[in-house]
């Protein structure tokens, strides 16, 4: 004898399973993205408050000048940290640029820079704006001239 049910799914429960796995798909991908944005934006603001804090501390171990210019045409495209040592600049670090739509900006100020002491070698205080395409949240960092690196959370433009 021949059981009278058959193990295995209907084709209306398939359906159902797809149909319930394509709304957990579209409820997840939009908070996935923003999760992947977040830890760009957050990865761009770690890069550039670490190269800043170790041109200072390298500024004052050397006991010369050390710089923290961009590695190409602007910050977004990486970070470079470099001392000039008995009349030759070298470079001590260099960071690449954020990935993704992830922007770091100089907004105020010129290329920060620090002393044998610490202090920056900078005018004024210097503003980074890292902030995503999204344009919702992002982050800015400042230099001031006494070389303290700090940084707040802001609302992009």
């Amino acid at each position: 004898m021949s059981p009278k049910y058959k193990r295995g799914f209907t084709l209306i429960e398939l359906l159902i399973l797809i149909a319930l796995i394509g709304i957990v798909a579209a409820v997840a991908v939009p908070g996935f993205s923003q999760l992947i944005e977040n830890n760009r934006l957050t990865s761009a603001n770690n890069d550039l408050v670490g190269a800043l804090s170790m041109a200072r501390s390298e500024a004052v171990r050397l006991g010369t000048s050390v710089n923290v210019v961009p590695a190409g045409a602007n910050y977004s495209d990486g970070i470079r940290v470099q001392a000039t040592v008995n009349g030759t600049t070298q470079t001590l670090r260099e960071v690449a640029g954020p990935d993704g739509n992830v922007s770091v900006t100089l907004s105020s100020g010129s290329n920060p820079g620090f002393r044998a002491n610490g202090l920056g070698t900078h005018a004024s205080t210097v503003v980074f704006d890292i902030c995503a395409s999204s344009g919702e949240q992002g982050s800015q960092v400042s230099v001031t001239r006494g070389g303290q690196v700090e940084s707040t959370n802001i609302t992009c433009p």
